[in-house]
């Protein structure tokens, strides 16, 4: 279209206009208007040639009239077919020229005919340039001074009206007042035209960008999460048998892009993203920004989870392609959960809440992965909520317990400590295991809450038995990483020592491998500043993750925790078993003590003695007690009966 701009986007068409089609609708307004003053003269010519007929008033006069008529009636037509300058040329010209000859043939100047050409310069205003309507002027001017002169020198008879110049005079001040004023008027409505004009065009520009801002992203220029929710349902009105699909890619470990190489460079990668993600949609795509790091594709063109997966693999290899400025350059890999609408279904939200399932499940998966939803995934969901529900009231009741596992010293076989462990016992329900609460209680940031009152609890328990006969004893107590990251676990711990009464060196923190890689969140500084006041600190399950003894002389961690799974395989796989020994081997020459898990036999235990390792903890001396049962198993002679007094 003239004087607009299209911007297309996934299948979606903006116009926005330049304010242009303010004057374009002025100007049909004209030639409507035209139209019908062409079409009322031609009726009166009708009438006036009925009346010739009837009264006999000469062929010549009808001639004129009918040729009138056909040139009026010819400017309709190519108002008709959108041809206005032709129009309006044809129409103000036909009437001057129909005035004019009306005053030749007539009573010269003194005809009242004459008087129509001031009608002339009032349709050449309304309907011409300035300099078409100074042409018609000095035309009319012309006019006037001709049948002037036609009188003085007798060319033309005019009757018995005696001729002086001051008529063509008065007709000449008559046309030039009446040619200034309109000229006047039709220039200010010109120029007010102009600023209505400027104004709306700025007004459209405005309500265009509202619109552009509401439906798109300000930093990649997709449509929006909305501009999607407008497309699927039009889609399902326009294709209701079509399966549509919807994809939510997340990017993986973005925020560590932002952090290490800025915000300028995270932006530029998105706008990256952005454009891979639109050359590999389709038609029948649109391609928009969720939030964040999370986009979205629209498909209504996927009939089956085959070709589902095939688009899901073919986005991933696009997102992975390697991308960079100037001399930065990284790889990202994202993770991808989809959802398929079967039949047709207007609720969109309910296809995008089942694909945000789907990439939750893919970014829990370990990332780089790519899920689709089905209905196991909404019930795990489900269950996931109804327990986060259930954790809330267990909090409140104070529903958990803290058990004990002895850990003990491999030289002497004495109880040297133990490990805190959470158990949950509902009211009125079975006994819910840390697997099943764990996650989800990290998830949802309780285990802030839950993991301060164990670190109490385990303090409280820690001075209780050490008042009861072992002086020496510690506690250790796993930590999660979001305890990490809420930044106030320091504090935690130190009034947790100060209300306890418990000594800083008979705590011992534990936690994973991993958790020390992501000092974003200044881990270290937190392990740091509690290890100055004395508190411990031992890497849990080593040997599983990353098992890296270099990160491990970065921190200040005094104990090594060998992982279950390699005390399991020692006599059946020959590799755990030397496995075992190099980690003893190197974790000795770093100072550390250490601490294997899961020893259910003597042969394991004496094994480990053999290899060098410190301490144990197994079912071959106890599986976890409660703290009473705890006691009455550790304690020294008249240590139970003291406790029970």
């Amino acid at each position: 279209m003239s004087g607009s701009k299209s911007a297309e986007a996934g299948g979606l068409s903006v116009v926005f206009n330049d304010g242009r089609d303010v004057i374009q609708a002025l100007s049909q307004f004209n030639a409507r208007r035209v139209k019908q003053m062409i079409a009322a003269i031609n009726l009166l010519i009708v009438l006036s040639l009925i009346n010739n007929l009837i009264f006999g008033r000469g062929v010549w006069l009808s001639a004129a009239a009918m040729c009138v008529f056909a040139l009026l009636w010819i400017a309709r037509l190519f108002f008709d077919r959108e041809r206005p300058s032709i129009g309006q040329f044809l129409f103000i010209w036909t009437i001057f020229a129909s005035v004019t000859v009306i005053t030749w043939l007539g009573d010269g100047l003194r005809d009242q005919v004459i008087l129509g050409n001031v009608t002339v310069l009032v349709f050449a205003a309304m309907l011409s340039t300035p300099k078409h309507f100074l042409f018609l002027y000095l035309a009319i001017v012309a006019n006037a001074i001709t049948l002037g002169m036609a009188s003085e020198y007798h060319w033309v008879d005019f009757g018995l009206f005696p001729f002086d110049w001051s008529n063509v005079g008065d007709v000449l001040l008559l046309y030039s007042v009446t040619a200034v004023t309109i000229f006047m008027l039709a220039t200010d409505m010109r120029q007010l035209l102009a600023r209505y004009n400027s104004e709306y065009r700025k007004a459209k520009a405005s309500e265009n960008e509202i619109y552009r801002l509401a439906n798109h992203d300000a930093l990649t220029g997709l449509p929006n999460l909305f501009s999607a929710q407008k497309k699927y349902r039009d889609d399902q009105v326009r294709f209701p048998n079509a399966p549509a699909a919807l994809f939510l890619i997340g990017l993986d470990n973005f925020k560590a892009v932002n952090d290490s190489l800025g915000h300028v460079f995270g932006d530029l990668v998105l706008k990256t993203i952005a454009d891979r993600l639109q050359k590999i949609a389709g038609e029948q795509c649109i391609v928009f920004r969720v939030a964040g790091d999370v986009f979205g594709v629209l498909t209504n063109n996927l009939s089956n989870s085959e070709e589902i997966l095939a688009t899901a693999e073919r986005i991933s290899g696009k997102i992975s392609e390697p991308l960079g400025a100037g001399h930065q350059y990284i790889m990202l890999t994202c993770s991808i959960g989809a959802a398929q609408a079967t039949v047709a279904d207007p609720d969109f939200e309910k296809l995008r809440r089942e694909a945000d399932i789907a990439l939750y499940r893919a970014k829990s998966s370990g990332r780089n992965a790519f899920k689709l939803f089905d209905e196991s995934m909404n019930s795990q969901a489900i269950a996931s909520i109804s327990m986060a529900a259930k954790l809330k009231t267990a909090i409140d009741k104070r529903e958990f317990q803290i058990y004990l596992q002895p850990k003990v010293e491999l030289d002497t076989g004495r109880i040297r400590g133990a490990e805190a462990l959470l158990r949950w016992f509902p009211e009125g329900e079975a006994p819910v295991r840390p697997d099943d609460f764990i996650p989800v209680a990290e998830n949802t940031g309780m285990i802030v809450e839950i993991g301060e009152w164990v670190i109490q609890q385990a303090c409280m328990e820690c001075k209780r038995i050490q008042a009861l006969g072992l002086p020496d004893f510690s506690i250790a107590v796993n930590v999660s990483a979001v305890q990490f990251k809420r930044g106030n676990l320091e504090h935690v711990v130190l009034d947790a020592l100060y209300v306890s009464g418990l000594g800083p060196q008979s705590l011992e923190i534990e936690l994973t491998e991993s958790m020390l890689l992501e000092d974003e969140y200044d881990i270290r500084g937190q392990i740091s500043r509690l290890a100055a006041k004395g508190v411990k600190f031992a890497v849990d399950d080593f040997g599983k993750g990353y098992s890296n003894l270099g990160n491990l002389s970065r921190f200040e961690v005094s104990t090594l925790k060998i992982d279950q799974s390699f005390v399991f395989a020692m006599f059946d796989n020959p590799q755990s078993a030397a496995l075992v020994e190099a980690i003893v081997r190197m974790a000795k020459a770093l100072g550390l003590k250490i601490v294997a898990e899961g020893v259910e036999t003597q042969r394991a235990a004496n094994m480990l003695g053999l290899h060098g390792v410190d301490f144990a903890q197994g079912y071959f001396w106890s599986k976890p007690l409660d703290v009473e049962s705890f006691i009455a198993y550790a304690a020294p002679d008249g240590m139970a009966k003291a406790s029970r007094a």
